[in-house]
């Protein structure tokens, strides 16, 4: 019917508008993120010659970092979903996991490897923080999950 096409209109615009917002604010307020990821990574493509051509590099890489934005706010339907996804993925590696990866790469050990008994202590958190850091990611994206069974898909606007 009309209602459900000015409807489903109005939700687009409502997209576009958030994903202009984020576009706008991601171009003026990550300068340093484009910077460092063009420095470390971005630089290397010679794809069309991008290399050598910098504001068309910057301009890809700032479009790239804004679409990525606008899939993430429309994807992850309320901000504790997001808080909850962000700390499942980094909260376990960073407090667990890299301190036990790091032990082991200084102490000269494999990190997925035990050689004697004294490193089963750096192999047992090695282990566990995988299975906790698997446990937070699952539970992040079921509520994910549950929130869009309750409130309507991604992108729906509801």
């Amino acid at each position: 019917t009309i209602l459900q096409v000015c409807y489903l209109m109005r939700s687009m615009f409502a997209g576009f508008l958030l994903w202009v917002h984020v576009a706008v604010s991601y171009a003026i307020n990550s300068q340093a993120l484009t910077s460092s990821i063009d420095r470390v990574w971005f630089h290397r493509i010679s794809i069309c010659g991008l290399k050598r051509k910098d504001r068309t590099r910057w301009a890809l890489l700032t479009f790239l970092i804004s679409s990525s934005s606008y899939l993430v706010a429309n994807a992850i339907p309320f901000f504790k979903d997001l808080v909850a996804l962000i700390g499942a993925l980094t909260s376990v590696p960073l407090t667990l996991l890299l301190p036990a990866i790091l032990y082991r790469r200084v102490a000269g050990v494999p990190a997925f490897i035990l050689k004697s008994r004294h490193d089963l202590a750096s192999y047992l958190l090695v282990v566990f923080s995988l299975v906790f850091l698997l446990c937070g990611l699952f539970g992040a994206l079921d509520s994910i999950e549950l929130d869009w069974s309750k409130h309507g898909p991604p992108f729906s606007c509801s």
